[in-house]
C-alpha cells in the first residue's frame, strides 16, 4: 500500500537508502549503517530496548554480529516528503559463534529530511518474528 502524498521520487531515495544500508551491513560496514540514522534517532523494539541518539546508535549497529545476507523489504510507504515512513520485512543471516541464525521481523521507520536535503532515519520499531539458530 502507498500514500500519494509520498513521490516516487523520494520513494526512490528511501529505497536506496535501504540498499545502502543492506549492502553496507553484509559487507561489514556497519558505520555506514548507522549513519543513515539521525543523530537524535530513535531504534526500539518499545519493550526492553531503546536506543537513543547519535553514540547509542553507532554503538548498536558497531556491536552486531556480521550479517551473511540482509532483506529490507518496503511493504508500505505513507506521510509526507518531509517526514515518510515505511513499514518493511527484514529478514537477516547472520553468523554468530560459527552458527548461522536467522533474525526476521517488521519494521516501521520514519524519516526524516535534514537541512541538507537527505533522508535519514528518526524513528525505527522493530518487531521481531523470529530470532535463532538454523539447523
Amino acid at each position: 500500500m502507498n500514500n500519494s502524498r509520498v513521490s516516487p521520487e523520494v520513494r526512490q531515495k528511501l529505497e536506496t537508502k535501504l540498499q545502502i544500508m543492506t549492502q553496507a551491513m553484509v559487507s561489514g560496514d556497519p558505520a555506514t549503517v548507522a549513519s543513515i540514522y539521525a543523530d537524535d534517532a530513535l531504534l526500539t523494539d518499545l519493550k526492553d530496548s531503546r536506543v537513543e541518539g547519535r553514540e547509542a546508535i553507532d554503538r548498536h549497529w558497531l556491536n552486531l554480529s556480521r550479517f551473511l545476507d540482509w532483506q529490507l523489504l518496503p511493504l508500505e510507504t505513507g506521510g509526507d516528503a518531509e517526514t515518510p515512513y515505511q513499514k518493511l520485512h527484514s529478514i537477516a543471516h547472520l553468523s554468530r559463534k560459527e552458527k548461522t541464525y536467522i533474525d526476521e521481523g517488521y519494521c516501521f521507520v520514519v524519516w526524516k529530511q535534514g537541512p541538507d536535503g537527505e533522508y535519514r532515519i528518526y524513528i525505527d520499531i522493530y518487531h521481531p518474528l523470529q530470532f535463532g539458530p538454523i539447523e
